[in-house]
């Protein structure tokens, strides 16, 4: 077995006036190395304590659940017990998540076959919108001493596991396991997005109850295991997934140009699946499968960022009439459109604000990624909206 390489690099460093701390990891070997060495990460820079059972049955189901389905997660795992003294497959902790952040976000995304875009790729454009604030904050009280905002630590992650496809990555919660949106070498992508739809009594406050995979783990699952979307649908139906502060649901589409949007009513368990029969797909945050017709939507909406009014805006954005072929250029000035700029209560919680964490254009033909992140606001206009300061875009590749 290979020795591990890896190596971590800053991306954007915190400024004074500035939000994000964005790194970018590269990391080759096995999955008990790259797990041992995350492991490392979460314990010395962010202190990280692992979660304990409620009984070891339940660490005895878990993992028995990641030998069969998931054994790249398992072996990551184990690790992490190696790093934290502890033995092989204890059952009495969960290991399987390194959460140095919470979830609690809205996005927007649209993916293109190649028969749309400019240049002939298959691509897709995404933002992931953060709620800005501590976890004080969050839970209305003052931020303490030192106290860093939810989502200001992002990394960037190009993993090439020795049993695994290789895949690139961002993640902005868990170091070990999740991901919010990626790719795999075989140009497969899967883009996870908050769904209002479920209800919060169905939704779990901590995976080590559950036996299964994360909303967020399933990505990983996804890019690890999958070379295309008949592959992809597979896992997600076979798979148990659990919803950890909110409800989710996923967009993915491969280099050949199929994609599906797949959720979960969470009331009786049902799986639907949209085909996006080789036509631009967008998701927000509203439940696809039950939505109205784009003609039945209110006129206005109070809140401009409501899930709906989103996914209408990008609707328009990407099927204007007599423009065939789209590009990175027409990507960005567009999803630049549903930019949250307001306080919001549109995700089903508490009014938030919100910023685009990150917009990212993913190429599946050429398998590289760019991506941008916002640093500041910079003004206001005459409605009181910020300006959004953004870095510029990093390039990133598989190949």
């Amino acid at each position: 077995m290979p020795d591990l390489q890896f190596n971590e690099s800053m991306v954007v460093d915190k400024q004074p006036d500035t939000f994000p701390i964005v790194r970018y990891i590269q990391a080759t070997g096995s999955q008990r190395e790259i797990g041992r060495k995350l492991a490392q990460i979460a314990r010395d820079r962010y202190g990280i304590k692992l979660a304990k059972n409620p009984s070891p049955d339940f660490g005895i189901a878990h993992y028995a659940y990641l030998k069969k389905n998931y054994p790249g997660l398992l072996e990551r795992a184990r690790g992490v017990m190696d790093v934290y003294g502890l033995k092989e497959d204890d059952p009495t902790i969960d290991a399987t998540v390194l959460n140095y952040g919470m979830m609690d976000f809205g996005c927007s995304m649209a993916y293109f076959p190649g028969a749309l875009t400019a240049n002939g790729h298959v691509m897709s454009v995404r933002n992931m919108d953060n709620g800005l604030g501590s976890l004080s904050e969050w839970m209305g009280r003052p931020r303490q001493t030192g106290e860093k905002d939810v989502y200001q630590e992002v990394y960037v992650f190009k993993t090439v596991p020795t049993d695994g496809y290789a895949s690139l990555f961002l993640s902005v919660i868990d170091l070990l396991g999740g991901s919010a949106d990626g790719m795999n070498e075989h140009g497969l992508s899967i883009y996870v997005l908050t769904e209002r739809g479920a209800p919060m009594n169905l939704v779990k406050p901590s995976g080590n109850r559950e036996v299964g995979l994360s909303c967020l783990q399933i990505l990983r699952m996804v890019l690890e295991t999958c070379r295309n979307c008949a592959e992809a649908r597979v896992a997600l139906l076979t798979n148990k997934i659990y919803y950890v502060n909110k409800g989710a649901h996923y967009l993915v589409g491969d280099a050949q140009g199929n994609s599906f949007i797949f959720e979960i009513d969470q009331l009786d368990g049902q799986a639907y699946i949209q085909d996006g029969n080789g036509k631009t797909q967008i998701l927000t945050n509203n439940t696809i499968w039950k939505m109205p017709p784009l003609d039945k939507l209110p006129a206005t909406f109070e809140d401009v960022y409501d899930p709906m009014n989103r996914y209408r805006i990008l609707h328009q954005e990407f099927n204007q009439a007599g423009k065939v072929k789209y590009s990175e250029e027409d990507m960005s000035a567009s999803i630049e459109k549903v930019f949250p700029r307001k306080p919001t209560a549109a995700l089903g919680g508490a009014a938030l604000e919100l910023r685009p964490l990150w917009s990212v254009i993913y190429d599946m033909t050429s398998l590289t990624m760019k991506a941008r992140f916002w640093l500041k606001d910079s003004g206001r206009d005459s409605s009181g909206n910020p300006g959004l300061v953004m870095s510029k875009w990093f390039d990133f590749s598989l190949r």
